[in-house]
C-alpha cells in the first residue's frame, strides 16, 4: 500500500521549495536542496504548532468523490436522514448546541433528544453533567429501542435528580413507556440496581496494556525478537490488551442483547467520549447490516467518533488548535480507536461474510490516523475544526480581499484570537483545505483500494428498517436472528497480526497468513464472474462449434504473509531468505511451547 508515498513526497517537495520533480532523483541536486528537504522533514517529523501539520501545507486541488450513500454529519439534515432512516419515534433534533447557548461544547450543533424535553431544560439540566454531556440519541429501531450515549452526573444531590428527571424523559419516549437500561462502561454509580458495572480499564491503564503490545511486536533488534519469543504469549497476556478487547465486544453484545429486546440502552461513562464511542458502534455492528457496509461503517465514525467530539489530539499526542503553545497532552493518550478497530477485527473473524470491508481496510484506517493529511483525526471535536476554517476565512479575508460576510457562529470562535495569532497562522492556513480521509482515490489506486473489499461479504441490497423488521408480522424471536451474536471471552479474542506483527520480518513468510485465503477467493469470485458473462454471452450452438475450453485450475499466487503491508513488495513468493529469516534457522534451538512461530496461522 504505497499510494501515499507519493503524495507525502510531494508535500516535502513543495513545503522545501526545492523545486525538485518528486518522481525523479535528486542524486545530482546541490547541497543546499538536500538541506532544504531535510528541513522541511524535520518541519513536519515534529511540529511545534497544530498549523504546521501535513494537512495545512498539502496544496494540491480536492475535489470531493465521496460515496453518495455517506452521510457525513456535518448538518442537521444528515442527523434527520439518519433518523428517518432508523424510523424510531418520539425523538427530535435541535441545534442550540450551535448557538450561544450550547452546553456540549466538544459535540456538534445538532443532537437528538426525547421530543418531550425542550431546550431550555437541557440546557439547565446539561450544567449537572460532565462537559455538558447528557444523554443522546445515537441509533433506534422502529419498535421504539433507542441507543444513548451520556457522560457522568456530578455527585451532587441535585444532579441526581436531574438524572432521574431525564431518563424520565427518555421512558416516555418509548412507546411502551419501558425503563431505560444503564450501562456504565468505566463502574457503576450508586443509585440504579440495574446497572451493570464493567471491567473496562481507565485511559491510562489502557495506554500501559497498548504500551507492553508495541514493545512486544516491535522489537529493536532480532536477538530481542528471540528472547521475547520464547515467552510470548505469557507477555501478551500480561499486557491485558485482549481482555480489554474482550471487555467491550461483552459489552456490545449485552447492549445489543437489550436493544434486540426492546429496551432502550443508556451507555454512560466519564465524558461520554471514550468507551461509550467504542461500544455504541460495536453495538450498532451487531444490530444493523447497513453499518457493515463501507459507506455505513464510514457514516458510524463521523457520527460517533468525528461529530459527537473524540478526543483525537489528545488521545494521539497531537498538539491541539485551542492551545498552540502547549506541548502535546501526553497524560491523556490512549489507543481508543485502534481499541475500537481491533474490536471490529474481533468481529470480522468471527462472521467473515457479514462484512463487506476486509482487515486490509481496517488496517489502513489505523495508519491514517497517523497521516497528517487529512482533517478527520486531527482535531478534538467539530468546534476546532471550525475554527480552523474560520481563521482561514478571516486571513483570506485581509489578505486577499475575499468578501464574505461572518455568520454570528464565525464571530464567536474568532473572539479569543488576538490578530497577532492569525498572522502568525496566516500563510499556513491560506492553504487549509478540508479533506476527509474517506476519499480514498486522494491516497490510493483502484488495485490498492480493491483490497478493501471482502470477496465473502454476503450482503445484497439493503432494505429499510421497517421491510425488515415489520411490527406486525416478525416476531421477537425471529427479530433476534439478525443479531450478530460474538464469542466475548477472552479465549476466542485472537491478536490482530497484520497489524501488529507487521514489523517482525522473521514472521513475514511467503505463503503464510489469512492474506492468502483473501487472494484465492478474489481470484474464485473473479472465475465467477469471467464464467457467468461466457455463458450469457455464449449460445448453445457456437459452444458446441467453437470448441472452447474449460476454464482451468486456479493459479495459486503466493504473497508474503503481511501483504500489502510487507516489507517485501513481491506478489510472489521470493526464492532466497534475508538476513533475517536465515536467522530463523539458526535459532531453530530456541523455538518452545510459547513460541509465535509454532502458532497456527
Amino acid at each position: 500500500m504505497s499510494g501515499s508515498d507519493s503524495m507525502v513526497k510531494s508535500v516535502v517537495f513543495e513545503s522545501a521549495g526545492t523545486g525538485i520533480d518528486p518522481k525523479r532523483s535528486f542524486a545530482n541536486s546541490s547541497i543546499d536542496q538536500g538541506r532544504l528537504i531535510t528541513m522541511a522533514l524535520v518541519h513536519h517529523a515534529f511540529p511545534k504548532r497544530h498549523h504546521l501539520l501535513f494537512a495545512y501545507d498539502y496544496r494540491e486541488p480536492y475535489y470531493p468523490t465521496l460515496p453518495a450513500d455517506m452521510n457525513m454529519f456535518l448538518r442537521p439534515a444528515d442527523w434527520k436522514k439518519e433518523l428517518e432512516r432508523c424510523e424510531c419515534p418520539h425523538w427530535r433534533i435541535t441545534c442550540i448546541n450551535g448557538t450561544s447557548d450550547g452546553f456540549m461544547p466538544t459535540a456538534g450543533e445538532t443532537l437528538i433528544v426525547p421530543s418531550s424535553m425542550l431546550d431550555y431544560s437541557l440546557i439547565d439540566t446539561a450544567r449537572l453533567y460532565r462537559a455538558g454531556r447528557v444523554p443522546v440519541w445515537v441509533w433506534g429501531r422502529p419498535d421504539g429501542a433507542a441507543l444513548l450515549r451520556s457522560g457522568e452526573t456530578l455527585q451532587t444531590e441535585a444532579s441526581m435528580t436531574a438524572e432521574s428527571i431525564f431518563l424520565e424523559q427518555v421512558r416516555r419516549s418509548h412507546p411502551k413507556l419501558r425503563q431505560p437500561r444503564i450501562l456504565y462502561l468505566c463502574g457503576g454509580q450508586a443509585g440504579y440496581a440495574d446497572a451493570v458495572t464493567a471491567p473496562l480499564p481507565a485511559l491510562a491503564a489502557l495506554h500501559a496494556s497498548y504500551n507492553k503490545l508495541l514493545d512486544l511486536c516491535t522489537p529493536t533488534t532480532l536477538r530481542g525478537f528471540w528472547e521475547q519469543d520464547s515467552q510470548y504469549y505469557s507477555i501478551l497476556d500480561s499486557s491485558k490488551w485482549l481482555r480489554h478487547v474482550a471487555g467491550c465486544l461483552a459489552l456490545a453484545d449485552e447492549a445489543a442483547a437489550s436493544l434486540d429486546a426492546n429496551d432502550t440502552v443508556v451507555l454512560v461513562e466519564g465524558e461520554g467520549v471514550d468507551y461509550c464511542a467504542v461500544v455504541s458502534c460495536l453495538t450498532q455492528l451487531l444490530l444493523d447490516p447497513h453499518c457493515r457496509t463501507i459507506s455505513g461503517f464510514q457514516s458510524l465514525i463521523q457520527k460517533e467518533w468525528v461529530a459527537l467530539g473524540h478526543p483525537f489530539c489528545d488521545r494521539l499526542g497531537l498538539l491541539t488548535p485551542t492551545n498552540p503553545k502547549d506541548q502535546a497532552n501526553n497524560t491523556e493518550r490512549a489507543p481508543v480507536f485502534l481499541l475500537f478497530l481491533d474490536c471490529v477485527w474481533q468481529l470480522q473473524n468471527q462472521f467473515p461474510t457479514e462484512f463487506q470491508f476486509s482487515e486490509t481496510y481496517l488496517t489502513t484506517l489505523w495508519d491514517c490516523c497517523h497521516n497528517q493529511l487529512f482533517d478527520t483525526f486531527i482535531f478534538n471535536c467539530p468546534r476546532d475544526r471550525e475554527l480552523a476554517v474560520s481563521k482561514f476565512l478571516y486571513f483570506k479575508k485581509r489578505h486577499y480581499g475575499f468578501h464574505r460576510d461572518f455568520t454570528a457562529r464565525d464571530l464567536t470562535l474568532l473572539t479569543h484570537l488576538t490578530t497577532q495569532s492569525v498572522e502568525n497562522e496566516g500563510e499556513a492556513l491560506g492553504n487549509f483545505v478540508l479533506r476527509p480521509v474517506w476519499d480514498w482515490g486522494e491516497q490510493f489506486s483502484e488495485q490498492d483500494m480493491s483490497m478493501f473489499y471482502n470477496p465473502l461479504y454476503a450482503g445484497g441490497k439493503l432494505q429499510p428498517l421497517s421491510q425488515r423488521m415489520s411490527r406486525s408480522s416478525i416476531t421477537s424471536m425471529e427479530s433476534r436472528l439478525e443479531r450478530l451474536r460474538p464469542c466475548a471471552a477472552p479465549p476466542a479474542v485472537e491478536l490482530w497480526s497484520q497489524c501488529y506483527e507487521r514489523w517482525l520480518l522473521p514472521l513475514d513468510a511467503a505463503g503464510a497468513g489469512r492474506v492468502q485465503y483473501h487472494i484465492y477467493n478474489v481470484a474464485v469470485l473473479d472465475q465467477i464472474h469471467r464464467l457467468k458473462e461466457k455463458m450469457v454471452s455464449l449460445s448453445i450452438m457456437s459452444r458446441h462449434s467453437t470448441g472452447e475450453a474449460e476454464a482451468g485450475a486456479l493459479k495459486r499466487h503466493l504473497v508474503p504473509r503481511f501483504y500489502p503491508f510487507s516489507c517485501s513488495r513481491a506478489q510472489d513468493a521470493p526464492t532466497t531468505l534475508d538476513a533475517m529469516q536465515v536467522s530463523l534457522i539458526d535459532a531453530s534451538q530456541l523455538l518452545d511451547s510459547q513460541s509465535l512461530l509454532n502458532a497456527p496461522d
